[in-house]
C-alpha cells in the first residue's frame, strides 16, 4: 500500500482534532475512520466515533490552543503505517511527540490507531550488549 492511502484519512482525522464542534467533530470522524475504528493508548481503547469524539474533547481541555500534526511521512507495510505525530502550540512549537501505528480498514478509512508517546527508553543496563547497538559500533565482533 502506498503512503499516500494513508494520508487521505489521516487528514480528515487530525480536522477532527482540531475542531471544537461536536456534530462537526463526528462528520469528519466518519469521513477519517471506519465505524469500528479504535484509538489505543496511552492509558485507554477509544472505540467508536462517540468514545473518539471523547478523547478529542479532552485533548482540547488538556492541551488548550494545542494541534495535533504529522510530523513525518509514512513508513507502510501492506495495511499499516507508522509516522511521527507531535503536539504543538499556537506558536508553532512542539509540546509532545510521539510515533503512531495506523491500520487502514478495507474501505481506505482508519480501523486502529495505536498511539505512543515520548521517546523511546533506554535499555536497562542488565540487556546484553551484544543484543544492542553499540555491539554494531566496530570492535572485534563487529561484521
Amino acid at each position: 500500500m502506498e503512503a499516500s492511502a494513508f494520508f487521505l484519512p489521516l487528514k480528515p482525522y487530525l480536522d477532527a482534532f482540531a475542531e471544537r464542534e461536536p456534530a462537526r467533530r463526528l462528520d469528519l470522524l466518519a469521513k477519517a475512520l471506519a465505524p469500528d475504528a479504535e484509538i489505543w493508548g496511552p492509558k485507554r481503547i477509544f472505540a467508536g466515533y462517540a468514545e473518539i469524539s471523547e478523547k478529542i474533547e479532552g485533548f482540547h481541555k488538556n492541551w488548550p490552543d494545542c494541534r495535533l500534526v504529522m510530523a513525518s511521512g509514512t513508513i507502510c507495510f501492506s495495511n499499516a503505517g507508522h509516522f511521527a505525530m507531535a503536539i504543538v502550540g499556537s506558536d508553532g512549537s512542539v509540546l509532545a511527540s510521539g510515533h503512531s501505528v495506523a491500520e487502514l480498514a478495507q474501505d481506505g478509512r482508519i480501523r486502529r490507531i495505536l498511539a505512543f508517546w515520548g521517546p523511546q527508553p533506554a535499555l536497562p543496563e542488565s540487556w546484553p550488549a551484544h543484543h544492542s547497538v553499540p555491539a554494531l559500533r566496530g570492535g572485534p565482533s563487529a561484521a
